[in-house]
């Protein structure tokens, strides 16, 4: 019995050592690799405001012309809203993962309105509608920012891979991070 004490306790001491051992050696690798997709998330905050605004102007578009209880315009007026609570924190108070995986749901929500739009000879007509996709359209973001934000998530995401790093990523709160898909 007290020889199955030891054993016990020689396991849990080895099962804790190796936890440790396990994040000491993750970590900042982890910490690294996240730390260049929020800087690389920065210079993107401008652009993508500029270009949800004008996406705004969409969703006011889409209401004015009686599209406005459409599943399409609501929840692009509800992601819109969480888009713009991110911006109203500020640069310091960010979530840099909560604002990308915003962003590209607007992406698909901005895919999901035009198609309404193209199967709609009403809607199509509209003149404030031509023109506010127009103006998003015009609101591009600079590829190559959007390159090199995918290819921190990239690093940061193969920085996660593997049994022992994802869990150790999960237990110490480094989730993942989507890439940015943009699209006109």
């Amino acid at each position: 019995m007290r020889r199955l004490r030891w054993i016990l306790l020689v396991l849990v001491l080895l099962v804790v050592g190796g936890v440790v051992a396990a994040a000491l050696l993750v970590r900042p690798d982890l910490v690294d690799t996240r730390d260049q997709v929020d800087a690389t998330w920065a210079p993107l905050r401008a652009p993508l405001a500029t270009r949800y605004e004008a996406l705004g102007d969409v969703a006011t578009g889409l209401t004015a012309a009686g599209a406005g209880d459409r599943a399409a315009t609501v929840d692009l007026i509800a992601e819109l809203e969480r888009w713009r609570a991110f911006a109203l924190r500020g640069p310091k108070h960010t979530d840099p993962g909560a604002e990308a995986a915003t962003a590209d749901d607007l992406e698909a929500l901005a895919r999901r309105a035009r198609a309404n739009v193209g199967a709609s000879a009403r809607l199509t007509a509209d003149p404030a509608i031509a023109a506010a996709f127009a103006a998003f359209d015009q609101a591009v973001v600079a590829p190559a920012t959007v390159k090199a934000y995918n290819r921190a998530v990239r690093a940061y995401e193969h920085a996660r891979e593997g049994t022992i790093k994802a869990l150790v990523a999960r237990a110490l709160g480094y989730d993942a991070r989507p890439v940015l898909v943009l699209g006109t």
